[in-house]
């Protein structure tokens, strides 16, 4: 490519309005039928990501966050403090959302699901959905891999998590929402009706293929997940303390709850049990569960219900 060429917008084919991608048009959110979900308010979520990280590999092809700073491999501080999660974190952050009474799904990959009973027993008895969440939290999706690569990885991630698990996942969350341009398709094809991983809507929608009909088996759906409210975007990445992201989030809630009452909408928070199960964290976490869980524009759900309804109403 010239140097001429490198700041050229193609015209896209077929020439549509909006995006230059084929998995769903660009349908701007005032422009849709108001249709609710079923239920009056805000529909609120909570996927806690319960994944681990390997220590084998030397150069992932996804960075793994954790830590401060980089060290040279085998980097002991990285991969300690992820294993914060499995070893302490996530049974803190359970036991806050457990007395709060309100449901929470999580993202599980097969490193978590085969080697870690006990993580995985507290799961299958108190997660009230399991999203499939790749291999490891290591072995991201990328555009490096081979189509016959990244179906594998896909059809192996389910067929050992349903082992595990005793059921298939149908929801998707890749590990830091890794892709490559084939995933949807690839998920459709394998049956997943709903993937977490992009953040461009307030409502749940249904991904398209080419010709504009829904992909694979019962159409692939897509729920949208804030990473600006994620606590590794805010809490992790930025450096944002408890208490501000505490305010973020009931600023978040009180605005979407109040254009509920136009159209639906939903907000599907993501923590991590090595970032929010910390010990200095535990108590701001606990009072946003607790005031989310009485707040009278809110309903909680699984994020499977909240696609399911998303479903329902476009039928």
């Amino acid at each position: 490519m010239s140097g001429s060429e490198m700041n050229v917008v193609r015209r896209s084919s077929p020439a549509a309005a909006g995006y230059d991608h084929h998995w769903f048009p660009y349908t701007p959110l005032p422009q849709r039928p108001v249709k609710p979900f079923g239920q009056a308010g805000l529909a609120l979520s909570v996927i806690i990501d319960v994944r681990a990280a390997e220590w084998e590999d030397p150069l992932p092809a996804v960075e793994v966050p954790g830590g401060r700073g980089q060290a040279p491999y085998p980097d002991y501080p990285r991969m300690s403090h992820r294993e914060f999660g499995h070893r302490a974190g996530l049974f803190r952050l359970a036991g806050i959302l457990r007395k709060a009474g309100v449901p929470w799904a999580a993202a599980v990959d097969v490193l978590t699901a085969e080697h870690y009973p006990r993580v995985l027993s507290l799961l299958q008895e108190e997660a009230s959905e399991i999203l499939a969440g790749g291999l490891s939290g290591s072995r991201a999706i990328t555009s490096r891999m081979s189509e016959p690569e990244e179906e594998h990885y896909i059809a192996q991630t389910l067929e050992r998590l349903e082992s595990a698990l005793g059921t298939r996942p149908q929801g998707w969350m890749s590990p830091q929402g890794s892709q490559s341009f084939r995933t949807p398709a690839i998920l459709a094809r394998h049956g997943v009706g709903y993937m977490a991983d992009w953040a461009n809507d307030e409502q749940p929608y249904a991904v398209t293929g080419a010709d504009g009909q829904a992909t694979g088996a019962g159409g692939l759906w897509s729920l949208p997940v804030s990473w600006e409210l994620s606590d590794a975007a805010s809490m992790f990445v930025r450096g944002v303390g408890p208490a501000a992201y505490v305010r973020a989030v009931f600023d978040a809630v009180d605005v979407l709850a109040e254009d509920s009452n136009r159209s639906p909408r939903t907000l599907c928070l993501h923590l991590h049990p090595w970032i929010s199960g910390e010990p200095f964290r535990a108590r701001a976490i606990r009072e946003l569960v607790a005031q989310l869980a009485s707040h009278p524009g809110v309903w909680w759900a699984p994020p499977g219900v909240i696609v399911e309804r998303g479903r329902s109403a476009q039928r």
